[in-house]
């Protein structure tokens, strides 16, 4: 009996517009991991299905691959390729290794009123890349994280800046009694790299304005600020030009202990990161 290979469904995403990884690309659409076969020799395609053992898989496979595995050369009898791409070039389908990833899931629920948060921008973020998914109508969201990204400690970040925005501009929006009940707070994650989060329910607060009067402060030599393009460090100047001049960059902005663990600095004052994808 001849091998198989099944591909479900051609992956219409583009290639060239997902983000860049060791192993190939990530699909932020999918948040999953891409693996990028087209280079590899026979003996590491080899190593990399049986290590997948009959798990789906997504990646991209050019034709002398494809016609490897078919052939007998590699045993992949169950293996499934769940992606395929052919855009600009006809002779690529696509493919990922599920050995190679951690996965996190949960659901966000609203605090105040115990309802599941939809639409919620959900980060995994490291100096150098992010991974991001959305939640879903029930407030559930997946992500699947390349092993390489996963340090010591960790950092999961749940953005409601566009939910907000979308509260603050509705006309309809019945304004509560405390000053921004309504509004979900940006939420940060510390997780480890032995935790396993998987399912768990995460509780959001609302968004409190305090008005401090008459606070005393204590001030020392400030610690300094530390700015990442791309995970590469810049001076302040030119990191304010590019988030100016490219507004649909993805920027982030932390301190304390979240702005630590991504930097991998322990004395610092904030953590600006800007992303070109």
């Amino acid at each position: 009996m001849k091998n198989q290979i099944k591909i479900k469904n051609p992956c219409p995403e583009n290639w060239e517009n997902m983000q860049d990884f060791p192993s190939g690309k990530f699909c932020e659409k999918c948040s999953k991991c891409v693996v990028d076969f087209t280079e590899k020799t026979d003996e590491q395609i080899n190593d990399i299905l049986q290590t997948a053992n009959g798990q789906e898989i997504c990646g991209r496979i050019s034709k002398r691959s494809l016609a490897i595995a078919v052939t007998g050369i590699i045993l992949i009898t169950n293996l499934t390729f769940v992606q395929a791409q052919t855009q600009n070039n006809p002779g690529v389908v696509t493919e990922q290794k599920a050995t190679d990833i951690t996965k996190v899931s949960g659901k966000l629920i609203f605090k105040r009123t115990n309802n599941e948060i939809s639409n919620a921008e959900v980060f995994f973020i490291c100096k150098s890349k992010y991974i991001k998914t959305i939640t879903d109508e029930n407030g559930n969201f997946t992500l699947e994280i390349p092993n390489e990204l996963i340090e010591r400690k960790n950092v999961l970040y749940f953005d409601f800046d566009k939910l907000n925005n979308e509260t603050y501009k509705n006309p309809d929006r019945k304004v509560p009694n405390t000053i921004n009940a309504d509004i979900y707070e940006n939420t940060s994650i510390i997780f480890s790299k032995k935790e396993q989060i998987n399912e768990k329910e995460f509780q959001i607060e609302s968004q409190h304005q305090y008005l401090e009067i008459g606070a005393v402060v204590v001030t020392s030599e400030n610690p300094p600020d530390y700015y990442y393009f791309n995970g590469k460090s810049i001076g302040e100047k030119k990191f304010d030009k590019l988030k100016k001049e490219n507004p649909n960059y993805q920027y982030f902005f932390f301190k304390d202990r979240e702005a630590e663990i991504i930097s991998g600095k322990g004395y610092l004052d904030s953590l600006q990161l800007l992303y070109s994808n």
